[in-house]
């Protein structure tokens, strides 16, 4: 398939082929840079997250833990006696001094945190938030109390109750602790851990919705959370998603105390922008030098491709027989010279051919001449001693008729002073030539019928002679019996057709078409050049579609057609 294309072409592919390896290249090295850096976006992601849930996770540890660990102490153990409340001064100052204890814890704590002190045995209550009033109400503790933080009122509290069996069953504790803490502690926390990154971190519940941190961005986080809702979410784990025709990595953890799901996402192509803007450089770069290389193929197309391909359709059509043919060079160039040798090898080459068809067509009317001056010694004796024959016989109108016609006939054979003739001068000539050979031959008949809009057009002289001749000759002769010649001629619109048919021996398919594939050939010694010379010059003077044509007569014998355009109008 290569083999095809020209050098041109075949460089051209060459050079694309060559970009192809080079941008797949890239492009490979490309994409795994990427990889590698969406894997450690990820990974940067989720270890953020991870520390940040860990942070959570240890303060609420501790909260859950104070919260069991307070039961006891041995001043809340005393506070629990019954018999403790007949000593009301013993009693606020150790309600002063367990309330004292849960501020310093407090003060300790990284979250100031609300602690409830409920005893179910006195119906007393201790709080650390000394603006609310809070009474015992036994139907806040008629249902069991969950084993994890619960979210209600923009905070989050915890239950715990001494004995912990009890938890399922509040009222039966001696003890119940509740520790509450507010949303904005993990809001806080939340801008602590974004200010140092490039995400946005939230906390997210499918019942609560989301806690945002300060500069949260709301529209977007109100997208995500939207999705989080629709999306199976495990213990743990990732996924991409589109916000605002944005592409973002998001990773989230599932708390194991509060139950939400801690959530970050980062803008993959914020990250991603350098190698993005490095591979849009190199894809345009690789445009630049395609159109820069477009641009050189088309002016090497221009300065050597077409004047090759000039170059090639002249000698085609120089191989073909134009001689006519010229390569302009209008440009300066190394092709002008090149183009301009070959012009002057054309030109040469034309002139050659036409010095030697003029050659050509010289020895034609040579020979023309020669057929025209030449005298057929045995017929012109054939025709005397038919004349003396006739003059033993005392037969005075043969004798006149055969001298009349064959004077006629040898007057115009041998006039050379004009090549051209009207059909009508043919015609008469040919008329005296047919009575000729019927005075000869007593057994053939002739017919002449050309129409009168015929007469006055101008043939070669010497046409029509060497066609009936051949009839006669090869014909009728070689026959017994009588035999008979028909010329008719035809004019439709321009297109002259005269037609010679004898009833003769006739010819076969074959030997016709061999006599009409002898007629294109050269004329060599084992031709007769009287049929051939007509067809040639028919050729020459009224074009490719005159000439002879060889076809079976109906009589029998052979059927000549002369065909020519009339040009006497144009």
């Amino acid at each position: 398939m290569l083999s095809r294309f020209n050098v041109f072409t075949k460089i051209t592919l060459l050079i694309l082929l060559l970009l192809i390896p080079v941008i797949s290249l890239y492009t490979y090295s490309n994409r795994e840079s990427v990889k590698v850096i969406e894997h450690e976006i990820q990974s940067g992601t989720t270890n953020r997250l991870s520390f940040f849930a860990s942070q959570v996770e240890s303060t609420i540890y501790q909260l859950s833990l104070y919260g069991v660990s307070i039961g006891q102490d041995s001043s809340i153990q005393e506070y629990q006696r019954p018999d403790f409340a007949e000593q009301p001064y013993e009693r606020v100052k150790l309600s002063v001094s367990i309330l004292e204890k849960m501020n310093l814890y407090n003060a300790a704590s990284k979250w100031h945190s609300e602690i409830t002190l409920y005893f179910p045995r006195t119906l007393q209550v201790l709080s650390t938030d000394y603006y609310a009033t809070m009474t015992y109400d036994e139907k806040e503790f008629e249902s069991p109390f969950p084993q994890a933080w619960s979210y209600e009122g923009k905070q989050f509290t915890w239950h715990a109750t001494d004995p912990v069996s009890a938890m399922a069953h509040p009222k039966t504790a001696r003890l119940i602790t509740k520790i509450s803490f507010p949303v904005e502690h993990l809001a806080a926390l939340l801008d602590q851990n974004k200010i140092n990154n490039s995400g946005d971190p939230f906390l997210f519940d499918p019942a609560h919705g989301a806690i945002r941190n300060g500069s949260a961005n709301e529209s977007r986080i109100a997208l995500l959370t939207k999705q989080l809702r629709h999306t199976a979410l495990a213990e743990s784990g990732a996924f991409r998603a589109n916000l605002d025709d944005t592409e973002y990595f998001v990773s989230y953890i599932r708390s194991k105390s509060l139950g939400w799901y801690y959530v970050d996402y980062v803008p993959m192509q914020q990250i991603l922008s350098p190698i993005t803007s490095s591979r849009n450089l190199f894809y345009m770069s690789i445009a630049v030098l395609l159109v820069m290389g477009v641009a050189v193929v088309f002016a090497l197309y221009r300065s050597v491709q077409l004047p090759l391909l000039q170059l090639v359709r002249g000698t085609k059509r120089l191989a073909a027989g134009d001689f006519s043919v010229r390569l302009p060079h209008a440009e300066r160039n190394e092709f002008s010279v090149l183009f301009g040798r070959f012009n002057i090898m054309a030109q040469r080459i034309q002139e050659l051919i036409e010095n030697v068809y003029e050659e050509q067509l010289r020895r034609r009317e040579a020979t023309l001449k020669q057929l025209q001056s030449q005298i057929n010694p045995h017929f012109l004796y054939n025709c005397l001693f038919y004349i003396k024959n006739m003059a033993r016989m005392k037969n005075e109108k043969a004798v006149v008729a055969m001298s009349l016609n064959l004077g006629e006939y040898y007057r115009y054979i041998t006039r050379s002073e004009n090549d051209l003739a009207t059909l009508r001068e043919e015609v008469r000539m040919v008329t005296n030539y047919l009575n000729i050979q019927a005075l000869r031959l007593e057994r053939m008949r002739f017919t002449v019928d050309i129409p009168e809009s015929m007469l006055e057009l101008t043939v070669p002289r010497l046409t029509l002679q060497p066609i009936i001749e051949n009839a006669i000759l090869h014909g009728l002769e070689p026959q017994a019996e009588d035999g008979e010649i028909v010329v008719t001629g035809v004019y439709e619109g321009g297109r002259c057709m005269i037609t010679v048919e004898d009833s003769g021996i006739g010819m076969s398919d074959e030997a016709i078409d061999l006599l009409q594939r002898k007629l294109e050939k050269p004329l060599d010694e084992h031709m007769g050049c009287g049929t051939w010379n007509v067809h040639q010059r028919m050729i020459f003077l009224f074009g490719e579609e005159a000439g002879l044509r060889y076809a079976r007569s109906g009589s029998g014998g052979v059927k000549v057609t002369l065909t020519w355009l009339d040009n006497t109008n144009s």
